[in-house]
């Protein structure tokens, strides 16, 4: 076995190790969903809620991420929710070695409005839509999760679109660049790697569905690296994944776009940006104006499907 190896097996039993309630009703339950199973382990008894309303939330938010990439990105799926003090979900991590898991710490006494409001096991899930990168790439995983949950929940009519407009407002400018930093491959801050990664999903996005007359956009592009087979549960190069991707949309955006991001610090006009998508903020209010040249394509974007 080799190093690596070992270190993946290891890894895996502290995995694992967290994955473990200490005592109590502690069983797994499956929630079957588009031909993919999540295998639910929770200690019963340690929750205010019962294992059905968390098998349903598991559900729904599996759906959302199924109906987004055209299918569950991989065919078994781990997940642990371990009990913390309080409400609400507090911490998720994916983990991809042998096995597909994700642990979840969540509030003991979380109620349903909880998990109704939770973006965290989405974003946890949409991690094993995209193969294992190099760590100089962290920023693509990282920033496709915070794209993809919000748009997959817009388009599941789980959130507006002046909420999602809203949190990229005020989220999009932590992946700027600041004062020495270089391209998204060599800036490894917590803004360039998940905002900084959203952004490159977000220019990405608008670029495609701007070529294209909105006839593609960065789902069809991501749908075909699922498609394809790819998982968290495989490593690959990144510039190969990104040419598969390009090809489904026949343009090369993706490819463009890591040219011009991996070892520049491009320092993108936001506002300008935000201006030719119709995105008009005035303090704590937002509205869309529909006559600007991208309104189209910010409606296509977050529109329910």
């Amino acid at each position: 076995m080799t190093a690596i190896a070992c270190l993946g097996r290891a890894l895996l039993i502290v995995a694992a190790c967290f994955a473990l309630p200490a005592a109590g009703a502690e069983r797994t339950t499956d929630v079957r969903i588009d031909g993919a199973v999540v295998r639910l382990h929770m200690d019963e008894e340690a929750f205010a809620l019962g294992r059905e309303a968390f098998s349903d939330w598991v559900r729904d938010s599996a759906r959302t991420v199924s109906a987004y990439y055209g299918r569950f990105p991989v065919k078994e799926l781990y997940l642990a929710l371990l009990p913390q003090p309080g409400r609400g979900v507090k911490h998720g991590q994916a983990f991809a070695f042998e096995s597909a898991t994700v642990n979840v710490r969540i509030g003991a006494d979380s109620g349903l409005a909880d998990l109704r409001e939770d973006w965290i096991l989405i974003h946890e899930m949409i991690h094993f839509a995209f193969p294992k990168v190099a760590r100089r790439h962290h920023w693509i995983e990282e920033g496709l999760s915070v794209y993809v949950e919000s748009i997959a929940r817009a388009n599941r009519g789980e959130l507006s679109p002046e909420f999602v407009w809203r949190g990229f407002v005020r989220g999009m400018p932590h992946g700027l660049p600041r004062s020495g930093d270089q391209g998204l491959d060599a800036t490894p801050t917590w803004g360039r790697t998940y905002w900084g990664g959203a952004l490159f999903c977000l220019l990405a996005d608008v670029e495609i569905r701007r070529r294209t007359d909105n006839r593609r956009s960065l789902r069809d592009a991501l749908r075909a690296v699922v498609a394809s087979g790819l998982s968290m549960l495989d490593q690959r190069p990144l510039v190969p994944v990104l040419q598969l991707a390009d090809a489904a949309t026949g343009e090369t955006v993706l490819m463009e776009l890591y040219e011009n991001h991996r070892g520049t610090a491009v320092d993108v006009d936001l506002e300008r940006l935000w201006r030719e998508l119709g995105v008009e903020v005035n303090g704590a209010g937002l509205r869309f104006d529909e006559q600007a040249p991208l309104a189209a394509v910010r409606t296509a974007i977050t529109s329910r499907e």
